[in-house]
């Protein structure tokens, strides 16, 4: 008995009295999870997932398989169900699609990930790859998705496979209808391109299942630029509406579409330290949740996140190192909570970071003088150089609006 025992504890918890809940797709009839009709309210991202849960969400989508375990479990136990990404290799000087050796041992470690948290309840689908397509055109990664759908319906039948894609072309499409049809539907990553989305699928034809796998505001490529080239970031409050735009234009007209994971649950410094998050660096949700609330229960929360205006009297023109700025940031609660005014000016960072886990930067020493209710008086830095200045308006009750501005100091 002693071996026994000691297997045994040495066991996951993951693994013990596991079993997998039936996930079926198809076009007519959407997603079913346990036999019943399954639309995916959800998010990406790992972290705060008692907060995605307490919102009305019930699933998060992951891009790989680091922590899928603890995710797993934590899911499993607040209600939620995990898309679990598994990474695939781009195309690149180390890796091809064209070479059988590796493909070959991309599906086995593929197949090892799949054999190893296939019989997890809270498990809701394979994500094979994100945006590792390029422009769609290569037969033999569409190909090799096959094989990979096909290995994953014979090891774990009780869950369906998707990939996710930039944006949908007819290229995408032509190559996953010609050489991946054992894929289940396809996950689109889309921003300021959502409204069109389905427009652009019955161009195309697309007659398959789609899931939204990443939407939001609009991309930083997407936005219009300084003088000084960086890109303009929406408020929060602008970023809240067009999501719910998005939500009911698109998102929640049915027909295929089989729900959607908004980007990104938690927080993450990406081209900027507010771009993407719904939730800031300190935790408090921003108005886009707000909105995903209402869309996922039915009903807004009865504490919402402060309303802001953009930046005022920002400098348009490059300033002088040295320069001193008054700057407004117009906000108001809806409940009427007192707010609480929070400045930073930081370095503005190059590129978007895709792939990399930055810290939230330290802010200049010295630019914030002084602050008085909404407006702050600001000192140019002495270093030239690119800078943006952050605002951050908490409602004391766990909410946040963020606003902010690009500017140049020569």
């Amino acid at each position: 008995m002693r071996p026994v025992i000691a297997l045994l504890l040495i066991l996951s918890p993951l693994f013990l009295c596991a079993a997998p809940v039936q996930v079926t797709v198809d076009v007519k009839n959407g997603m079913s999870r346990g036999g019943k009709p399954y639309f995916v309210k959800g998010a990406g991202g790992e972290s705060h997932l008692d907060i995605l849960a307490a919102r009305g969400g019930n699933s998060l989508r992951t891009w790989s398989t680091d922590r899928l375990e603890q995710t797993l479990q934590e899911a499993e136990k607040l209600g939620l169900t995990v898309s679990a990404g598994i990474w695939l290799e781009p195309e690149c000087s180390w890796f091809s699609y064209s070479k059988p050796e590796h493909c070959a041992r991309q599906q086995e470690r593929v197949r090892q990930l799949v054999m190893q948290f296939r019989d997890h309840p809270a498990l809701l689908a394979w994500g094979l790859g994100n945006e590792v397509e390029g422009d769609g055109s290569q037969a033999a990664f569409w190909q090799q998705l096959e094989k990979l759908a096909l290995m994953v319906k014979e090891n774990d039948p009780a869950h369906p496979t998707f990939t996710a894609v930039a944006g949908m072309t007819e290229q995408k499409a032509k190559g996953m209808n010609e050489h991946a049809p054992h894929l289940d539907y396809v996950g689109v990553n889309t921003y300021g391109g959502l409204f069109g989305l389905r427009a652009q699928l019955a161009k195309i034809g697309w007659t398959r299942p789609w899931l939204v796998t990443e939407w939001g505001p609009q991309g930083f490529w997407e936005r219009p630029k300084s003088k000084s080239g960086a890109p303009m970031e929406q408020t929060s409050t602008e970023k809240a509406e067009m999501m719910r735009r998005g939500y009911d234009e698109v998102i929640a007209q049915g027909g295929a579409c089989l729900g959607s994971y908004a980007f990104v649950w938690g927080w993450k410094y990406e081209a900027t330290a507010t771009w993407f998050g719904l939730l800031t660096h300190d935790g408090e949700t921003t108005a886009a949740v707000d909105v995903l609330e209402e869309k996922w229960s039915g009903h807004a929360p009865p504490n919402r996140a402060p309303i802001i205006q953009p930046l005022k009297d920002t400098p348009l023109e490059a300033v002088a190192t040295g320069t001193s700025l008054k700057v407004r940031a117009e906000a108001a609660d809806p409940e009427g909570d007192a707010l609480v005014w929070r400045w930073a000016m930081l370095p503005e960072k190059i590129g978007h970071n895709a792939g990399r886990r930055l810290r939230m930067p330290a802010a200049v020493e010295g630019a914030i003088t002084s602050t008085e209710g909404d407006l702050a008086q600001v000192k140019a830095p002495k270093q030239p150089g690119k800078y943006r200045l952050h605002v951050w308006v908490s409602d004391g009750n766990g909410h946040a609006a963020t606003a902010n501005a690009p500017f140049e100091v020569k």
